[in-house]
């Protein structure tokens, strides 16, 4: 290992050797990433240290092997409604959705063994932490060249045992392991989810990177709270306790010219990030950089996990009395908002990007093959030496496309796997218990658009047309999904039909989109109305 990460190790108290309790990483000493086995057997080894922790299960993946979830408490809970004892709300640490990028999981056994013997016993004072350190166990086992990392030599693959991104599950929940956190985001309700992730897009020189809940349809003052509140105040701690640089997550728009832009991508709902977001709680998308070697990344991967843990420490109650403001706003007002269904990105703030100067290199013959089609004929080397840019940091998304919502949505009878997806997201939903006439808008299918390819298992739809008024009758047994609740925000984005990411674009209501046999659109399944229905409800 270099001279110079030894000494920064030294003189931040920092130690590769973890003491007695040294992790499988720090046993290696950084030469390999940790096994599902090495991690559980840590877990329980922590698991005797200290009545602070208690280790359950988030789900049981699909190769059969139990997803750990670790919860900190100064009280030992064990339960969600064990939360209240102590008056402490809670926060998510997750790591390894994306089983190849590995340092996440390695600090969070670190912080887990920091918190458990001594050191960080402080961060459960105001508190109480769940970590997932290991969410993608089938993935994490698959070792093999499957990373351009600087070590470590061997990582699992980015899919889990159903050949799925988990990170591309969140509306869908397909996934056991999808569908177990879902289950944790409704009875735990953590104020702050944190996923962890690694970075391989443009050169640059900071280790860390960061965004939060950036799709529009998201909570602005939430989003307002992270970039001017929260970020700057971790990335001085992170900066000043850690030494560690870090930037807001980013590419470069334009390689050729990297002072055009850093531009954010990650906006939409089936990503965590988003997804946690329009459940109006906190969220960060901590992006490690890759081209970092394994000890920098797993030693400054700890650091932005406790920078970010000591400032919810001191915010935890303001933070959560913001989430639940949302909430109540949401509840009363959401359906007079307008609903993006397209959007572009535009300048949120500048930003310093620590980076180098580039050369154009035309691509050999010989190499095309290692590189994606979009990439073009050209790529853009790093030179040595190290150029600063100030550029428009694009992340501000703002509507192109939008629609007015109504007072809620029904669901006609007989489309059960999308009432089991809206009821595993956590969503009320009420039944007619007697048929029931009333004006309401029916979206009328002019063409459905297949995309060319299969995307996690699907053919995406895309559906053109309109919305009809008219009086319709609704059969007793009919569905009726209400934007008056907290969690209105995610009822657009699965019933909308045009959403990007609408149970109908997932392919929920595929057999009557389309006549069978004819290929003729169909009546899409799912009408809005403006006021709730005056008709017995059952709740559900």
């Amino acid at each position: 290992m270099k001279r110079w990460l030894w000494l920064i190790l030294f003189f931040m108290g920092v130690s590769l050797s973890g003491g007695e309790w040294p992790t499988p990483v720090e046993r290696s000493q950084y030469a390999r990433t940790s096994l599902y086995a090495e991690v559980v057997e840590y877990l329980y080894d922590m698991q005797k240290i200290s009545p602070t922790l208690r280790l359950l299960s988030l789900a049981t993946s699909t190769e059969g092997r139990t997803i750990p979830l670790v919860v900190l408490s100064q009280e030992g809970i064990s339960q969600p409604r064990e939360l209240a004892m102590g008056g402490r709300p809670a926060v998510l640490i997750m790591a390894n959705i994306h089983a190849g990028e590995v340092e996440g999981k390695e600090a969070c056994l670190t912080l887990i063994r920091d918190i458990v013997t001594g050191p960080c016993a402080g961060l459960l004072d105001r508190q109480v932490i769940l970590i997932v350190p290991i969410f993608n166990p089938d993935g994490n086992d698959k070792l093999g060249h499957n990373r351009r990392d600087v070590g470590p030599e061997l990582a699992g693959v980015r899919y889990n045992g159903q050949n799925l991104d988990l990170n591309r599950d969140f509306v869908k929940l397909e996934s056991p392991e999808l569908r177990g956190l879902a289950k944790l985001l409704r009875e735990w309700d953590p104020v702050l989810v944190v996923d962890m992730h690694t970075t391989n897009g443009s050169l640059h020189r900071e280790p860390v990177t960061y965004t939060t809940l950036v799709n529009p349809n998201t909570d602005a003052g939430l989003r307002d709270y992270m970039w001017q509140k929260f970020f700057p105040a971790v990335a001085r701690t992170l900066k000043e306790s850690y030494g560690t640089d870090s930037v807001p997550y980013g590419n470069f728009s334009d390689s050729e010219h990297p002072e055009q832009g850093w531009v954010n991508d990650s906006l939409e709902v089936r990503q965590g990030s988003n997804y946690v977001g329009m459940r109006n709680r906190f969220t960060v998308l901590d992006e490690n950089y890759s081209y970092a070697d394994f000890p920098t990344r797993v030693r400054t991967a700890l650091g932005f996990i406790k920078s970010i843990l000591e400032y919810t420490s001191r915010n935890i109650a303001d933070m959560a009395a913001r989430v639940r403001q949302a909430d109540l706003e949401t509840l009363r007002e959401y359906s007079r908002q307008p609903f993006a269904l397209s959007f572009t990105v535009e300048k949120l703030f500048d930003v310093t990007v620590k980076s180098y100067e580039f050369s154009k290199e035309k691509i050999a013959p010989e190499d095309r093959a290692k590189y994606p089609p979009w990439i073009g004929e050209f790529i853009m080397k790093k030179t040595d030496v190290l150029r600063d840019y100030r550029v428009p940091y694009l992340c501000r998304a703002v509507p192109v496309k939008t629609v007015s919502l109504p007072a809620g949505y029904l669901i006609l009878p007989f489309h059960g796997e999308a009432l089991d997806n809206l009821r595993a997201h956590g969503l009320r939903i009420e039944r007619l218990a007697a048929p029931f006439r009333t004006e309401a808008e029916n979206f009328k299918i002019a063409s459905v658009i297949l995309e060319k390819n299969i995307f996690q298992g699907h053919v995406l739809n895309r559906l053109q047309g309109g919305y009809e008024k008219g009086e319709f009758d609704f059969p007793a047994g009919s569905y009726f999904v209400g934007l008056d609740q907290p969690l209105a925000r995610l009822v657009p984005v699965l019933l909308e039909p045009e959403s990007e990411d609408s149970l109908a674009a997932w392919g929920f209501f595929n057999r009557v989109l389309v006549h069978q046999w004819t290929n003729q659109p169909g009546v899409y399944p799912v009408y809005r109305i403006l006021k709730r229905p005056q008709a017995p409800l059952l709740s559900e």
